[in-house]
Formats: structure tokens, sequence, C-alpha cells
């Protein structure tokens, strides 16, 4: 019997977006690709990118990445007709969209404590974290700072031209 892998219509239609947006957003912000989630089984219920991108960068933009992130990433889920019925949720919100921006040095090193090294929008919200390579961290993280990500949004917006 031959076991291949057929994936649904579905799973196509959101790789299929998945993979313009990060084009889409590696462009923009001047960002490497280095991974892809989703969860899939049954139907979409998450979707994922994560980059690296050079730093240091402050809270401010890490921020107005992140939204246009998650922004650019809802437009083409929401908008594909084919999609519709496979989401879990309708309209996909920033709780179904996941980004992670590893932020690193000019020699692509890790940036630790007190630079901020790692920004996730994640379930709804926004971190930043400070790496640190002291013994007692919680996945090395020394600080997390969190915001809402529909006030994000509102910061971002307000700050626009």
């Amino acid at each position: 019997m031959d076991n291949q892998y057929i994936p649904a219509d579905y799973v196509v239609i959101a790789d299929q977006i998945t993979d313009e947006v990060a084009a889409k957003l590696s462009k923009q912000y001047n960002m490497k690709l280095i991974g892809s989630t989703g969860g899939m089984a049954g139907c979409v219920n998450v979707i994922g990118l994560s980059f690296q991108i050079r730093g240091p960068l402050n809270q401010e933009t890490l921020r107005k990445i992140l939204v246009g992130c998650v922004e650019e990433f809802l437009t083409p889920i929401n908008a594909n007709e084919r999609l519709r019925p496979f989401l879990k949720n309708y309209p996909f919100t920033s709780h179904e969209i996941e980004i992670e921006i590893f932020v690193v040095d000019a020699r692509g090193e890790e940036i630790h404590d007190p630079e901020i090294g790692i920004a996730t929008a994640k379930h709804g919200g926004l971190r930043y974290h400070t790496v640190t390579e002291e013994p007692g961290y919680l996945f090395g993280y020394k600080t997390t700072m969190k915001e809402d990500y529909n006030a994000a949004l509102k910061i971002v917006k307000g700050s626009q031209p």
C-alpha cells in the first residue's frame, strides 16, 4: 500500500498564504524567515511565522513590526473564501496568528539583556523578552514585558500619519 500523505485542500491553501505572506514580510521588514507553524488538525486553528532580524530594536519598533505582521497575515486569510469554511474562527484574529521575532546583532548572534532579544505576538498579546545567560531564569528570559494586542494596534495606528 502507498501511505503517501496527501494534505487536505485547506492545508494547501493555508500553506500558500503562509508562503506569500512570509516572502512579503521578509522583504518589507528586512527579516530572515526561520520557520513556520500551523495547527491544522481538522481545521485551521493557528498559523505562524518565525523570523530573525538585526538589532538592537526598541519596543516601539518591534511593536510596529509585530502588529504589521499580524495584520498582513489576517487580510489574506480572512479574504480567502475557499479557506473560510475551514477556519476554526471566522474572522481569524490576533489570537490565531503567531509571530516570533528573534533579534540578533550585526554578527548574527543573540542579543542579551537589557536589549530585547525575542518579541512575539501570540494569543492576542505581545511579549518582549530580554535574554540572559545567567543561571536561574526560565527559558533564559530575564525580563518580559506584555501588551494586549488591541492596545498595541491602537498605539501603532495612532502613530501613523
